[in-house]
Parts: C-alpha cells; sequence; structure tokens
C-alpha cells in the first residue's frame, strides 16, 4: 500500500512539472511573439524579463485555478464525464479565468501607470480563456481515459444519458431519465423504468451497471442503484439510517448510515448543479 501511495504521489508531481515548464515554454513564446516582437537572434536582442514575467504570473495563476477547480468539482458532482458535467467544469474554470485576468490587468495598469488598449485587453482575454479551455480538455480527457479504460459501446451510451439492455433478443437504449432504479434479485439485475415497468437486463451485477451510468445515478446498498431524479423524499430512520422513497416504486430503499451522509451530499450536489 505505501509503494502505491508514493507511486501516485510521484505521478502527480511530475504532471505538475510538465504542465509548468509548458507553461514557462508557452509564456516566452507570446512575450516574444506578442510583446517584444522579437527573437533570441535579432541584432540588439535583450531579454524581456518583465514582458516573460507577467505573462508567466498570468499563466500560471490560470493554471494553477484550473486545477483546483477541477479536483473541487470532480469531487463534488461525482464527475461522470457527461456533457453536463463536462460544461459546468469548463463554464466554471472559463468564469474565473476571466475574473483572473481582469484582476491582474487591473494591477498591471496601477502598477506601471497606463491604460491597456480595449483590443488588447479583449485580445489577450481570449487567448488567456483559450489555454484555460485547452487544458480543461485535457484534465476531462485523461480523467475519463483513467476512470473509464477502454471506450466501449456501452460508454458511449452512457456518454449520450442513456444505457443499452438487451430486451427479447433486441437491444434497446433507454435514456437515463426514464429509469427509477436497478435491483439485484435472485442472482438478476432489473431495470425498474419511471412508469413502474421491470425490465430484466443482461447484466450479471450491479457493479457492471454502476460503471456504465453517470453521477446522477447512486448506489444506494448492495441490491439497489438509484435515480436522482427519481428521489420522492429521504427520510430519517433508526441509528441515522435514511430511509428512500422513490417515485412509481412502493418499498422504501434502506440506506445504511455508513452511506448516508454520502447520500445527502451526492444528492444536495446535483441539486446544486
Amino acid at each position: 500500500m505505501m509503494t502505491i501511495a508514493i507511486s501516485n504521489q510521484k505521478i502527480r508531481v511530475s504532471d505538475n512539472t510538465i504542465r509548468r515548464s509548458l507553461m514557462v515554454l508557452l509564456a516566452f513564446i507570446m512575450t516574444h511573439l506578442i510583446t517584444y516582437q522579437k527573437l533570441p537572434f535579432s541584432p540588439d536582442y535583450r531579454f524581456p524579463i518583465i514582458p516573460f514575467s507577467i505573462f508567466l504570473i498570468y499563466g500560471l495563476f490560470i493554471c494553477e485555478t484550473n486545477t483546483w477547480n477541477y479536483r473541487r468539482l470532480s469531487k463534488k458532482v461525482k464527475l461522470g464525464y457527461d456533457l453536463n458535467s463536462v460544461l459546468l467544469i469548463i463554464r466554471t474554470n472559463l468564469l474565473y479565468c476571466t475574473f483572473i485576468f481582469t484582476i491582474l490587468s487591473l494591477l498591471q495598469m496601477l502598477i506601471f501607470q497606463y491604460v491597456m488598449n480595449p483590443f488588447r485587453f479583449v485580445g489577450l482575454l481570449g487567448v488567456c480563456m483559450m489555454i484555460s479551455l485547452i487544458e480543461t480538455g485535457v484534465f476531462v480527457l485523461r480523467g475519463y481515459a483513467r476512470g473509464n479504460g477502454t471506450l466501449t459501446f456501452n460508454k458511449l451510451a452512457s456518454s449520450a444519458k442513456s444505457l443499452s439492455i438487451v430486451r427479447n433478443g433486441e437491444l434497446r437504449t433507454i435514456a437515463e431519465e426514464e429509469i427509477s432504479c436497478f435491483v439485484h434479485q435472485n442472482g438478476c439485475v432489473f431495470l425498474i423504468d419511471k412508469e413502474g415497468n421491470k425490465l430484466i437486463t443482461q447484466y450479471e451485477s450491479l457493479s457492471e451497471v454502476e460503471e456504465k451510468l453517470s453521477h446522477l445515478f447512486f448506489r444506494a446498498n448492495r441490491q439497489t442503484i438509484i435515480s436522482r431524479s427519481a428521489i420522492q423524499s429521504l427520510q430519517k430512520d433508526v441509528n441515522n439510517k435514511l430511509r428512500v422513497q422513490l417515485t412509481h416504486l412502493q418499498e422504501c430503499i434502506m440506506v445504511s448510515r455508513y452511506k448516508s451522509r454520502e447520500l445527502k451530499t451526492w444528492f444536495k450536489a446535483d441539486h446544486s448543479a
């Protein structure tokens, strides 16, 4: 266990080193192409330390904020890499990027006593937003690859917020919003839709189903996966357990006290998102 923890830490350090090194290189290129407009082999060349430092500060602030925000939202919404989760992260990162760029630009104008041309301001903001967008895209793609492995037909269906099941020898696609829950009974996995229909699936375990669903589903116990949109009420029970009432389902789903806090955090996070 110790070896694994150390190995993961080395990977994170290596990732950060590569990312920051690329930012130094990008700041160097942007300084020479946008501000100084001279290359190192040009006559009378002097290294533009101040413009380079400014570009580097902008880049590091934005990229570090991207990283922090991605990790924060990934934990908060239990990122399933569906369209809504990805758009939430992109939208938030671009908002933070705009805010940081504006604050740093105002500080820069106050320190150097000048007013930035509006067209230059918009142009540089666009460059920073493009960098933020590219970095966020890399985070999402790498997170998807690490968390989901090989991309299969079922995972593509999951990304489109639907699930494929075999029904009477035919492949049927069911949208996530139509699903109330999954139940494991008598060695079979059943899908219960929001009309109350109980459909047998080809899956052998709930774990197999769970990895194909978005963050809008929660593993309530060993026998049940529930949909957030199907939850009618959450009620406290003895020993800090939770009783979950689903739409079109008469029986309540019991959640242990060990998972009840996680369930409430997931439920509130999805509502706020």
